[in-house]
């Protein structure tokens, strides 16, 4: 009645996956890396707790650099020369709506 052959779960996946292997890197071709862009932290004072007249300085004691974010008449200010764009400061700002920006670093003026 019915010609249809038991095929086992590990049977399925594993060719599922051989395929998939096949399709996403064909021949062990290793796809190559994008060059990751370096990025600078920016703080936009209209959301940062510090410039809202409450005292934040989250992102000024968990930065890795040190003087990469430094408070300036209470506001902390990004140093663009030693932030090394590690994002850490964007991961952990408190306020409600992240005040910290990631943006690409300019090129040095000559």
């Amino acid at each position: 009645m019915n010609n249809v052959k038991a095929i086992s779960r590990r049977d399925l996946f594993s060719g599922f996956l051989r395929r998939a292997k096949n399709i996403a890197h064909p021949k062990d071709e290793i796809p190559e890396a994008k060059p990751v862009e370096a990025r600078v932290a920016i703080v936009q004072g209209r959301f940062c707790l510090a410039y809202q007249k409450s005292f934040c300085s989250t992102c000024i004691e968990r930065c890795p650099v040190e003087g990469a974010i430094t408070l300036r008449d209470n506001y902390p200010m990004v140093n663009a020369e030693l932030c090394n764009g590690c994002g850490i400061c964007h991961e952990l700002c408190p306020a409600p709506r992240n005040a910290i920006l990631m943006m690409p670093k300019r090129p040095p003026v000559a």
